[in-house]
């Protein structure tokens, strides 16, 4: 750790990119503005963007934008968590990232993604698929939320009707406790049969985005020149 609160790579494991990043970050945090801009020379793109937003948001700032710079290298813009501002990313919450008008001024953002479409069919920056696939996750996620929360109240019966069980079984009233606890074994039961729907609601929920996500993710790292191969 420096004076500045920056990390040297060799330290904590980080790699130059992370630890040149982070040092820029820093530089950014002092000036102690809302919104700030971090400049990646070309050489330096070898983490994902979802690592730069990782990094950011840990030390206080959210990732809103991405531009290149006429080195060849990337300026990512930033907007810190402090400041009650309205966010500038892609709406939906399953996506995070440059906004679609930004990743269509992009030239490696566009070849990357009509290579997604011929892959999977997906118009990843098209507003229309966007919205298409925002309303989709909206429904799906108010429905796993409605049937979570079904779920809920048997199991929430079932406790309490065991620990009043109990609390007969010691008071000397083991009939009321017996009633009880059958009443709560019953609950338990309904509460068990009532989590597959749940559990089918999120695998759906997650299916239907999957592979706008994906797309999304693919042209972003187009856009920004990273790789995004897991490093070992």
């Amino acid at each position: 750790m420096t004076d500045d609160g920056t990390t040297h790579a060799e330290d904590d494991g980080t790699s130059p990119a992370e630890a040149e990043f982070l040092r820029r970050l820093h530089e950014a945090r002092t000036e102690r503005t809302r919104v700030n801009h971090v400049d990646l020379p070309r050489s330096e793109g070898e983490i994902s963007l979802r690592h730069y937003s990782v990094l950011a948001g840990e030390r206080g700032w959210r990732l809103t934008g991405m531009e290149r710079t006429g080195d060849g290298g990337s300026r990512l813009w930033l907007e810190r968590f402090d400041f009650a501002t309205a966010r500038h990313i892609a709406g939906p919450a399953f996506v995070e990232g440059p906004r679609l008008d930004e990743l269509r001024g992009n030239e490696a953002a566009l070849l990357e993604a009509e290579r997604v479409k011929r892959d999977s069919g997906m118009g990843v920056l098209s507003e229309s698929v966007l919205d298409g696939v925002h309303r989709e996750h909206v429904r799906l996620r108010r429905r796993y939320v409605r049937l979570g929360r079904l779920a809920s109240l048997p199991a929430l019966l079932a406790f309490v009707t065991l620990m009043f069980s109990l609390v007969n079984r010691g008071e000397g009233n083991p009939e009321a406790a017996d009633t009880l606890l059958i009443v709560s074994a019953v609950s338990a039961v309904v509460f068990v049969l009532s989590l597959w729907p749940t559990i089918r609601a999120a695998r759906a929920r997650r299916a239907a985005v999957a592979d706008y996500k994906a797309g999304y993710e693919r042209v972003v790292a187009a856009a920004l020149g990273t790789n995004t191969t897991k490093r070992s």
